[in-house]
Order: C-alpha cells, then sequence, then structure tokens
C-alpha cells in the first residue's frame, strides 16, 4: 500500500514540490472532519435534550404545531417536544384583557356642522328615533381556547414576543387603504358592530337617563353572540359603559331636557312624600277613631247589661211586692231630686180627694262663692 502510494506521489510529484502542500491539505481535512463531526454530536446532544424543553408561564398557553399543524395545547409545568424544525411552540397570552371603544366624533363648533355621517366610520351613533349619541366603553375579555384563537383569527407569527402582546400588522387593500388585520383588529370591528345594532334599539332619552343598564346588557349579548357565531376561541368578561353623551352642539338643549327630568322627578318625589304622609296620618286617624268607637260600644253595652241586671231584679221584687218596690222607686227618684244643684225645687204632692199641696223654701240663704286668691290679698 504504502508502495503504491509513493509510486503515486513520485509519479504526481516527480520534483517534489507539491508534497508539504499536501500534507497541509490532508491535515486541514482532518481537522475539518473532526471540528464537522463535534458539530453533529453537539446537535444531536442538543436536538435530543434541551432544545425541545420550554416551560410554560403563568397566564399563558403554548400551542405546538408539528410540520405547522396544532398537535397539543399546555397550559402548565415544563414540557419537551422534537425541536424545530420538527415542532414549533407558539405562545397564546390568556389572561384577562382591556379593549377600549370609543365613538368620539372630532370637535366641531356650533357652525361647523357635517352634512352627512356615516354610524361606525365618522364614531357616530344613531339612535331609534334618528338622533346621535356618542359612547365609550371598556371591554374585558380572555382567550378561552388557544388553539381557536391561533386558527381562525389573523394572529401574528409570535402572538406573544419577548413577554409582551404583539400588535395587529398593518396592511393595505385594493383601494389603498392602510389599515391593521389580526385579533384586536377583529374584536374591535366585532364590538363596533354590536353597540351600533344595539343603539339602533333605544331612543335618545333612555340612552341619557335610566336606560343606560338595558343598553349595556343589550351590547354584551350582541357582541357575545358575534363571538360565538365565529367561533374564535374568545370569551366576553364584562362590558362597561364609561359615558353616553349628545353632540357637542346639541348639548345645551339635551342639558335643559335633563334639567326638566330634574325637576319632573323633584317633585314626582315632593308628591309621593306628600302621599305617603297622609295617607299614614290617615290611616293613624282611622286606627285612632275605630278605637274610640270600639271603646264606646263597649261601654254601651256594659252599661246597658248592667242596666238590664238591675231592671230583672228589680222586676222580680216588683212581681213579689209591688208596692214596697214603687215606694222605694218613688223615694230614690225623689232624692236625686232634691240632691239636684237647681236653685228652685219644688214638691207637689198629693193631700187626698184631688187635691195637691205646694211647699216653698221661703228665706232662702244666697250661695256665697269662695273668693279668689286675689281677692283674698
Amino acid at each position: 500500500m504504502d508502495s503504491n502510494r509513493e509510486i503515486i506521489e513520485s509519479a504526481f510529484d516527480r520534483s517534489g514540490r507539491y508534497e508539504a502542500g499536501l500534507r497541509s491539505l490532508v491535515k486541514c481535512l482532518r481537522w475539518a472532519f473532526a471540528l464537522l463531526l463535534v458539530g453533529i454530536i453537539g446537535t444531536l446532544i442538543y436536538f435530543v435534550s434541551w432544545g425541545g424543553y420550554f416551560s410554560v408561564e403563568p397566564q399563558q398557553a403554548v400551542l405546538v404545531l408539528r410540520f405547522g399543524k396544532i398537535t397539543d395545547t399546555v397550559t402548565t409545568g415544563g414540557h419537551w417536544f422534537l425541536p424545530y424544525p420538527v415542532n414549533k411552540f407558539i405562545r397564546i397570552q390568556t389572561n384577562q384583557q382591556l379593549l377600549n371603544v370609543d365613538f368620539v366624533a372630532p370637535t366641531l363648533s356650533e357652525n361647523d356642522v357635517p352634512n352627512a355621517l356615516t354610524p361606525g366610520k365618522d364614531d357616530y351613533l344613531l339612535t331609534a328615533d334618528a338622533n346621535i349619541v356618542h359612547t365609550s366603553w371598556t371591554v374585558s375579555y380572555r382567550v378561552s381556547n388557544p388553539a381557536k384563537y391561533y386558527r381562525v383569527l389573523s394572529t401574528p407569527v409570535e402572538p406573544v414576543l419577548n413577554g409582551r402582546i404583539t400588535a395587529d400588522p398593518e396592511t393595505k387593500d385594493a383601494d389603498g387603504f392602510m389599515g391593521t388585520r389580526g385579533p384586536v383588529t377583529f374584536l374591535r370591528n366585532a364590538f363596533k358592530q354590536a353597540v351600533i345594532r344595539a343603539t339602533a334599539e333605544f331612543k335618545v332619552d333612555d340612552l341619557l337617563s335610566s336606560g343606560q343598564g338595558r343598553y349595556s346588557e343589550l351590547v354584551q349579548r350582541n357582541f357575545t353572540q358575534l363571538l360565538t357565531d365565529a367561533d374564535c376561541g374568545i370569551a366576553v368578561d364584562t362590558v362597561t359603559l364609561n359615558r353616553v353623551y349628545p353632540p357637542a352642539y346639541t348639548k345645551s338643549a339635551f342639558e335643559q331636557v335633563t334639567a326638566a327630568s330634574t325637576t319632573q322627578s323633584t317633585l314626582r318625589n315632593e308628591a309621593e312624600t306628600y302621599r305617603v304622609t297622609t295617607e299614614n296620618e290617615t290611616i293613624a286617624q282611622r286606627a285612632e277613631i275605630l278605637a274610640a268607637a270600639e271603646t264606646y260600644r263597649k261601654q254601651i253595652i256594659a252599661v246597658m247589661k248592667a242596666e238590664t241586671i238591675y231592671f230583672q231584679s228589680i222586676n222580680a221584687e216588683y212581681a213579689s211586692n209591688p208596692k214596697t218596690v214603687l215606694m222605694a222607686l218613688y223615694t230614690s227618684a225623689l232624692t236625686e231630686a232634691l240632691q239636684a244643684s237647681v236653685d228652685d225645687k219644688f214638691i207637689l204632692g198629693s193631700a187626698g180627694k184631688g187635691t195637691r199641696k205646694i211647699w216653698f223654701q221661703l228665706n232662702r240663704e244666697n250661695k256665697v262663692k269662695a273668693p279668689k286668691a286675689e281677692e283674698k290679698k
């Protein structure tokens, strides 16, 4: 073998000028092969060890994409999968997120009134009675199904990058209009659609006064239904109506209406208070009269019972001895008459044979009144 090698080298380089270069080339090739072998071994070690390991952070979910297809969704702990290019790991933020949506008109003067307005585009809302209002909202939502969220919506390639949620990318449509495209844009447009629909079912007086609670509930129902129909893996927690107000150039007129409504409410409250007070007083008086009448009834019944018992006893005595009873009754009546506080008393008695005798009290003494305290002094 060595002899053949020497024959080849002598035939290739008869003069010996390339022998040193060939030896250097062989040495370099050996080092390159060794480095390549080390790299391959290191890559294999990385590939089968920590290259495919990851841990799920709080309030996040990790989607595992194997050759571009979602195969698993993990929400807690540490996991190992074959790394890229076999698997790709997408982080999705699942905590509660806030979205502010405002239908706020630009500042206009009273003489600068636009000729035409487009609800939703010009940040104006039309009510059921063809009035204009502006509103401000805060929506609280969360990702309930990360796989659907990533698959259905036009999410960025990396929804969470360096611990922060990636903003929707800007796009340009066929007409050259610049805008954004992504989950936040979808949610904003869907919520605006829900608000426009709900506003068209309420009159402006209800939106500016007592109907704001029902208005907010209807907007939340419409928005939830739109997300359910889209099946995009997003759940709505709360929808808060921060403010609702009329256009600036009609504000004074609405303030007058509000003031009149406040005065009306005050007068109604005063009338209601007077009604309740009068009703309570009437009820108290009625109860007092009924109680007095009941007491009087019981007294009359008691007197009548006593008179009945007395009459029954006298009647029984009269049946057995009428003259004695009559004499006793006559004496009692005469005593009561003589004891009465009357100045002139006349007693008419019978002397028999149709004659009557009359007794008069002569030389009657005048009653002397007791002197008052001042007269005594």
